[in-house]
């Protein structure tokens, strides 16, 4: 079987010098879980990825090959480069000629080219639902309209949660829910440093505020180590704290590689029903696999897949972050060993050979 993958992540290279070349890039969780799923794709069926590039500064850019990864041609402007993208997607399509389209329901270009690409071709469409797009940051009610009016070409789906299936898939057609993918990780030698490490997008809204609250005076025996996006990162750069070091942003690797030297990772994310009920903390699933100590408020799909080895805030107060830290300074050898076992946990139940079964099941119902 062959695959076409419709998405805005990168190679995984590529990527990693975007940041390096700009202070803003696009969203990292969405690299994350876009990239995680196609290389594991990639190991089971005969893989083409079109990528659309976003946020490229250039006016006109030129198509390009890196592995299996495909960048159509177009000149950067609104109207022109959906034009581009779109032909692009016709050009590769016709040459390549998939079985299957995966389609990352979130982007209205490439869930557009989607549906002309199966009216014209008939090929079985799979949409990958990472997100309610009401909840999006930014965006107008007329963008919420479009994703859900579109994504209905999709002949099943890959979501994140069961929330999100059931609010995109009211049919009922072929779905699979999925939280996550981990990494295949190698057990080497590593020394950890005395940090507490946090990455993610760094807004109020997230707990970031009462994270920096916590750790922003030198009164802990850990300093907080924070990598992300957003407008607290702007506060970070700005104003000097002298238990807090901040990196901005890098690529899912390079953040995987701090969490795994950290002594303790931190998500403070509030614990807000809706947000819980159609969205993963994929850092979450990063941290737990990492085999280094977590600290997070709830989140039900990964309490089903780990259970109580994340120490699991009540609230995200720094009060309440203060005593977990202090709790698991108290009995750090116990919360060490919870830790891996999470992480052994979580790698049963994402396996690679799990998913690939899951996948392939699905693909088989269309």
């Amino acid at each position: 079987m062959k695959i076409l993958y419709l998405t805005t992540a990168r190679h995984p290279k590529d990527y990693e010098r975007f940041l390096s070349q700009n202070r803003i890039a696009p969203n990292p969780s969405n690299q994350n879980f876009h990239t995680k799923l196609i290389d594991l794709l990639s190991k089971f069926e005969t893989l083409k990825v079109l990528s659309s590039r976003p946020m490229s500064k250039d006016l006109f850019l030129k198509e390009q090959q890196k592995d299996h990864y495909f960048y159509p041609a177009y000149v950067n402007l609104p109207i022109i480069k959906r034009v581009g993208i779109l032909l692009g997607g016709h050009k590769l399509l016709t040459r390549f000629k998939p079985d299957y389209l995966f389609v990352d329901v979130m982007n209205q270009t490439l869930l557009h080219l989607a549906r002309k690409l199966k009216q014209y071709h008939q090929v079985k469409v799979i949409g990958i639902v990472t997100d309610n797009p009401i909840n999006i940051t930014g965006t107008k009610k007329s963008y919420s309209e479009s994703i859900f009016k579109l994504s209905q070409t999709c002949d099943a789906f890959i979501t994140l949660t069961d929330g999100l299936n059931q609010l995109f898939n009211p049919t009922l057609k072929p779905s699979l829910t999925i939280p996550g993918f981990i990494s295949e990780t190698i057990h080497e030698p590593f020394k950890k440093e005395e940090y507490a490490f946090f990455a993610g997008a760094l807004y109020n809204r997230y707990g970031v505020g009462e994270l920096i609250e916590t750790f922003k005076n030198n009164n802990h025996h850990l300093k907080l180590l924070v990598v992300g996006h957003g407008p607290l990162g702007s506060l970070l750069t700005q104003k000097s704290y002298p238990n807090i070091e901040f990196l901005g942003q890098v690529s899912p690797e390079i953040a995987f590689q701090l969490s795994k030297k950290a002594l303790v990772n931190i998500n403070p994310r509030p614990v807000d029903t809706q947000i819980d009920k159609y969205s993963v903390p994929s850092k979450m699933l990063d941290y737990i696999n990492s085999g280094t100590i977590t600290i997070s408020t709830q989140n039900s799909e990964i309490k089903k897949l780990v259970g109580d080895d994340v120490y699991w805030l009540k609230d995200n107060l720094p009060e309440s972050i203060n005593q977990a830290l202090q709790d698991i300074q108290t009995d750090f050898d116990l919360w060490t060993t919870r830790a891996k076992r999470a992480k052994r946990n979580l790698e049963t139940s994402l396996s690679s050979k799990e998913m690939i079964v899951k996948i392939k099941d699905l693909m088989t119902k269309i």
